[in-house]
This record gives C-alpha cells, sequence and structure tokens, in this order.
C-alpha cells in the first residue's frame, strides 16, 4: 500500500492526513437607538416653604426640578414652568395673569450651564418667579413639562400655601392749613390722606390717633380733629378717637386690570381757644387694615 504525504498549506508541515484552509471574514451589526423621551422629577416649590407675599412690591419664588433624557440633556428642545393656584388653568403664556398663573418656558435648555456636555443626561432647573402681592391666597402648584423631539413626561410639586396679605399704605401727611384759635379747617381746599390697598384680599381699616402737640405752647385734644370717606364741613364728621374705629371704606382685592386699589379719607380740625396755644402742631394718626366681611 501506498503512503500519502500532505502539505498543509496553512503551517508549511508535512503532515499524514488532510488538512483544509481556514478564510475569516466579517459581519457588521446595527441597531437602531430610538428616543426616550424626557422626564421631570422632583419638582419643588419656594423650598417647600409657605409663600408670604410682599407689600406692594414682589416676591421671589424658586420652582426647582431635575429634567432627565436617557439621549442626553442636550437633546431636549424645550422645559416649560407654571406656578399657579391650584384648580386653575396655566399650561401656556397666554393663560399667564399676575393674579392666579405665572408661566415661563426655557426654549433651548440643551444651552443651558446646567447641561455640561454629550455625556450629561441631566437638566438642573431653577426658576425664580416675581408673584406680585396681590396674587390669590391658597394652596399653590407648580408643574414643569420638558419635551425633546417627542412630548416629555411632566411631574408636579406638592402644593404649597400662598397666604393672605392685609396691609394698606396712607400718605405721609394730612395738612390742615393756617387755622386760627377758635376756627377750624372748612375754608379751602379739601384735607384728604389717601389709602392703598397693597395685599391681596378686601379691605376695610381702623383709624385712631392723638392729641396734636404744638411747638410753641398747648396742644390740640384728638376729639378736635374729624374724619369722613366724602367731603364734609367740621362738624358733621366722626371724632376721632385714642380708640380704633373701623371705617368701611372701598377697597376690594386688588388684580390685573384693578391696580393700585385707592380711596381718600377727609379730614377736618377745629382749633380750640380755651388756652393758650400757637405753632405748628403734629401728631400721629394711625391707619390699621382691617378684613372686609
Amino acid at each position: 500500500m501506498k503512503k500519502i504525504i500532505a502539505i498543509c498549506l496553512c503551517c508549511s508541515t508535512l503532515l499524514s492526513f488532510p488538512c483544509s484552509l481556514a478564510m475569516a471574514d466579517n459581519a457588521t451589526p446595527s441597531v437602531t437607538v430610538t428616543n426616550v423621551a424626557p422626564v421631570a422629577s422632583s419638582v419643588v416649590t419656594n423650598s417647600g416653604g409657605t409663600i408670604t407675599l410682599t407689600e406692594y412690591t414682589t416676591t421671589s419664588v424658586v420652582v426647582t426640578a431635575v429634567v432627565t433624557d436617557t439621549n442626553g440633556c442636550q437633546d431636549l428642545t424645550s422645559v416649560k414652568v407654571a406656578l399657579y393656584k391650584q384648580g386653575t388653568t396655566c399650561t401656556s403664556a397666554g393663560n399667564a395673569d399676575n393674579d392666579l398663573c405665572y408661566f415661563w418656558e426655557d426654549s433651548a435648555p440643551a444651552s443651558d450651564l446646567s447641561c455640561t456636555g454629550p455625556t450629561d443626561k441631566t437638566y438642573a432647573l431653577s426658576k425664580s418667579f416675581s408673584v406680585q402681592y396681590y396674587a390669590d391666597g391658597g394652596t399653590w402648584v407648580s408643574t414643569v413639562t420638558p419635551a425633546d423631539e417627542g412630548a416629555g413626561t411632566p411631574d408636579s410639586a406638592t402644593g404649597v400655601t400662598l397666604s393672605d396679605l392685609n396691609s394698606l399704605d396712607v400718605s405721609a401727611t394730612i395738612s390742615f392749613g393756617d387755622v386760627a384759635p377758635g376756627e377750624d379747617s372748612d375754608s379751602g381746599p379739601d384735607h384728604t390722606a389717601t389709602v392703598t390697598n397693597t395685599g391681596n384680599i378686601a379691605m376695610d381699616l381702623d383709624v385712631s390717633g392723638g392729641a396734636l402737640t404744638c411747638s410753641s405752647r398747648g396742644s390740640v385734644a384728638v376729639n378736635y380733629q374729624e374724619y369722613s370717606l366724602s367731603s364734609f364741613s367740621y362738624g358733621s364728621g366722626t371724632d376721632l378717637s385714642a380708640s380704633p374705629a373701623e371705617i368701611n371704606g372701598d377697597f376690594p382685592a386688588p388684580e390685573d386690570g384693578n391696580v393700585p386699589v385707592t380711596d381718600l379719607t377727609y379730614w377736618e380740625v377745629y382749633i380750640p381757644d380755651s388756652d393758650p396755644i400757637e405753632g405748628t402742631c403734629t401728631g400721629t394718626t394711625t391707619f390699621a387694615p382691617k378684613t372686609a366681611v
């Protein structure tokens, strides 16, 4: 029997059995990464505390949240933030007003400093709203709604209380002009003090005061000052007292389109001639807000 000797080309070795040539080949894997809608979470309004308004000006109320996009925060196209009284529609800038709804949209969140680059998946939101002093009291909530190429999942914060604010501002002086002893201040123009409702609820007010102390000699007792809500002649007004007395003025709650809410109070004084009196006489009249019933 003849012996067959084969040469293995792949290793150049003489072998006593057959061999074959191994050839490598490549496959190309392919997968399409789909968009994952962004999600808002951890929404907090005013650090979770009561919103206390500031009379006749605005108060900063901060809404914070975290927006996560699995495809990367640079994929975000919009983040909408709404701060509103519970039960109010506040989904767009068209709903916004200073009484019930504050709305803001970041239309370029991908360029926000909190989105640090292509490997960052989160956008840290911190939006401060300037809330007017006359915003409605009650429970307020905030909602954060993100979006990329698709609609995202919004999240809302637990409601916080926005407190009622009962406050006022009044003219600095009530000037009666020059009045001689034994006479009153009826002559000339009305003597008024302008009262402004600087809170967010309907208001009445209490007034009280003291004697007018004169710079040279004497004083004017408190009851010689009279007041009214309309122009009057001395003797037909209400005597001022050291004890607060209510005036039922016209002070509805301020709101958009009705700001500021003001009313005039009218004042007259009589200068007695029973005792020596002379000089500039001054005192203090106190106006205190009172919840309207």
